[in-house]
């Protein structure tokens, strides 16, 4: 989260969670975490934060009615009888048991935490956060003892990453909430954001952002590169980003006459973006407004650089359409029977 300063830890419930399928059970405590050490605080606030850096916001679902996915009534109750917390988040614990069936999820701690002064579009709301940590590391211990120093060591959670987690923010309830999520293992994916969440994503400007940004590279990666010019594609990559990096807007129409040149090309970048909106049931991708942290976030995925059989690579700085239209020539010598790549520059450093 950006703005930590009036986010306040009130409530924490940790219980123990098994595998289903290895009749491990649960464990589950008895009373909430007392929270009145200064250090464990802070330790905890942080440790629960961190990880959620990303753009991309949730909603709870279901197939026939939001109130019967369970994760969504349980938040529901503790946002409204905040005093049977401890009540609820033993039926949490109980409902992420009953998805623990599958041979490869880990035991772990589940944390059930309830937060206060969280910010959401300036407006600041309750959130309700869930995490497990399956993962254990080893820690050296030191002790003094008569003028000697004794080392020992223990198992323990590394505060520095969270496996598991989501933050579920009192906000849209009618939508079914607004979620972040994070799961540092994609293998098993599925069951902690459909199975035990069961959420997906909120199509905003972050999610139409990132899915044409996507849509771009898709294209380039199969219709450009299957060309013979590998420089074709970073022109198509630099104009695409570049486009994103200076409009406030984008216009499908207006984004395809700006970046393709070729008429044939055109024509076949709008049917490719139809058939891709159609395969994902993606809806209002043609307008919308751009988000510019997705932007930023984006960029490293694409690919900025030609790489030669001769193993040589030429790299190219940012994504600046210029300096591959007006800085790089492709040819053909035939005397060598070899393509070749001619850069200009002024000064070389």
């Amino acid at each position: 989260m950006k703005d930590r300063t009036q986010v306040r830890l009130k409530r924490l419930a940790v219980h123990r969670v098994g595998n289903k399928s290895k009749e491990e059970g649960v464990v589950a405590s008895q009373e909430l975490v007392d929270l009145r050490d200064e250090q464990l605080y802070d330790l905890l606030v942080n440790y629960f934060l961190s990880p959620f850096k990303q753009e991309e916001f949730f909603r709870f679902t279901h197939t026939s009615d939001i109130a019967l996915n369970e994760m969504f009534a349980y938040s529901a109750l503790i946002f409204k009888e905040p005093h049977n917390f401890h009540e609820y988040s033993v039926h949490i614990l109980n409902h992420l048991y009953e998805q623990s069936d599958h041979p490869k999820v880990k035991s772990g701690e589940l944390y059930v935490v309830h937060f206060e002064g969280c910010l959401m579009e300036e407006e600041f709301v309750e959130a309700i956060g869930i995490f497990k940590s399956e993962n254990k590391d080893t820690f050296l211990t030191f002790q003094d003892e008569a003028e000697d120093l004794n080392v020992n060591y223990h198992f323990g959670v590394n505060l520095k990453s969270v496996d598991k987690g989501c933050m579920i923010f009192n906000t849209e309830a009618e939508d079914g909430f607004r979620v972040k999520l994070v799961d540092a293992n994609s293998q098993d994916a599925v069951f902690w954001k459909e199975h035990f969440l069961n959420v997906t994503e909120l199509q905003d400007t972050n999610y139409s952002t990132k899915t044409v940004l996507n849509l771009c590279k898709d294209f380039s990666e199969e219709v450009y590169a299957r060309t013979d010019s590998k420089k074709a594609q970073v022109d198509f990559i630099s104009r695409s980003v570049d486009y994103f990096s200076k409009s406030e807007t984008f216009d499908l129409e207006e984004f395809t006459s700006s970046v393709i040149d070729e008429p044939e090309t055109k024509e076949r970048f709008m049917n490719y973006s139809q058939a891709f909106a159609e395969e994902r049931d993606i809806e209002g991708f043609t307008d919308f407004a751009i988000n510019k942290n997705t932007v930023r976030n984006m960029k490293r995925k694409f690919r900025n650089f030609i790489k030669l059989d001769t193993q040589i690579e030429i790299k190219f700085s940012g994504y600046n359409p210029e300096q591959s239209e007006q800085y790089v020539e492709r040819g053909f010598d035939k005397e060598r029977n070899m393509h070749f790549y001619k850069v200009y520059f002024y000064n070389e450093s």
